[in-house]
């Protein structure tokens, strides 16, 4: 499909699979455009040589990709939507790889500030997400914080979703641009909200006073994810379920405060489940390139270089596709338990 409309919209000698890369990233991240993308702008970050993954190499922990605030003396271009530049010194990023990888490709505001809900709508249906799945988590995102509970009976009456905005709200009251409701990328990191303990590239809550935090991604357990494909190329229902059960096992040793109540547990086989449905590949969509892994946890990027694309239609990025994934992984889980 979208070698036809680049044909239909943009004709030449030029066969669309020798298209750069620059190029097509261009195309799916503007497809609503009826201009030609401009493949004149020099790309501001290249992508780092990938090792080969036959071998079963063991991959080395890697510092996390950083930029200046000002990388050059002189004015950069603009980038275009869809360009991946990683995140300045004071651009601010969630505990979530997949919406930095928005900030970072211009799907949302660059610098993660006031990001307003048709921003992740349009970016989320840009990653392939129907429109179920990204209404529900626009709505969970935009919650407004409550501090303190309603006092009586009648107050919950009156508000129904107090307990929802006490527990899951991360905007602050008020919060907005233009009357129009918006959040900063860092406020995603409230612990216990959207946040929780257990993730599979971040340090928990509790460990701050070790030094550590739950939003910056760890090099170290970036590399625990991608060396947990069996056969070193692809990542598994098996394998993140495996890993999954590792995190737990660590992190009760090293957070005598974990909070990782049954709920949890089924929120982070969703997520597996969901990255599994939108980046994996094979007959169930569950086997996910350790390269694209790679791209989204260790630079924050969409892995259109490494050959990802956009599904089209289908139910697999529905509702039940996720639904019964995430069956399979909590299987899987269970398993790896023994």
């Amino acid at each position: 499909m979208l070698a036809a409309s680049y044909n239909a919209a943009f004709p030449s000698n030029r066969p669309y699979d020798q298209l750069p890369h620059r190029y097509i990233r261009l195309l799916i991240f503007n497809r609503h455009s009826s201009e030609p993308p401009n493949i004149l702008i020099n790309q501001t970050t290249k992508p780092k040589p990938r090792a080969q993954r036959g071998d079963k190499t063991t991959i080395e922990q890697q510092p996390i990709m950083a930029s200046p605030s000002h990388p050059s003396k002189e004015s950069p271009a603009p980038l275009l939507r869809g360009e991946y530049h990683p995140p300045t010194t004071t651009d601010l990023r969630s505990p979530c790889p997949i919406v930095n990888a928005f900030a970072n490709h211009g799907l949302i505001p660059r610098d993660g500030r006031n990001v307003h809900p048709a921003d992740l709508d349009t970016a989320m249906q840009d990653l392939g997400l129907s429109l179920p799945i990204r209404k529900t988590l626009i709505w969970g995102a935009f919650f407004e914080r409550q501090d303190q509970l309603p006092a009586t009976f009648k107050d919950y009456l009156t508000n129904p979703f107090a307990y929802l905005h006490w527990h899951f709200g991360i905007r602050p009251p008020g919060q907005q641009q233009h009357t129009t409701p918006c959040i900063h990328l860092d406020q995603l990191s409230r612990h216990g909200a959207i946040e929780h303990d257990v993730s599979m590239t971040r340090r928990d809550f509790a460990q701050q006073a070790a030094g550590a935090d739950n939003h910056s991604p760890q090099p170290d357990l970036i590399a625990q994810l991608l060396n947990s494909s069996t056969d070193g190329s692809y990542l598994t229902t098996s394998d993140f379920a495996t890993l999954r059960r590792k995190r737990l096992e660590q992190q009760r040793r090293d957070n005598p405060d974990l909070c990782f109540p049954w709920i949890l547990h089924f929120v982070a086989a969703g997520q597996i489940a969901a990255l599994q449905r939108v980046f994996g590949q094979g007959e169930r969509g569950g086997r996910v390139p350790v390269g694209f892994a790679e791209a989204i946890f260790r630079e924050e990027r969409l892995p259109v270089e490494e050959g990802w694309r956009r599904k089209e239609g289908g139910w697999g990025l529905g509702v039940l596709g996720v639904v019964v994934q995430q069956v399979r992984v909590r299987v899987g889980i269970g398993k790896a338990m023994g």
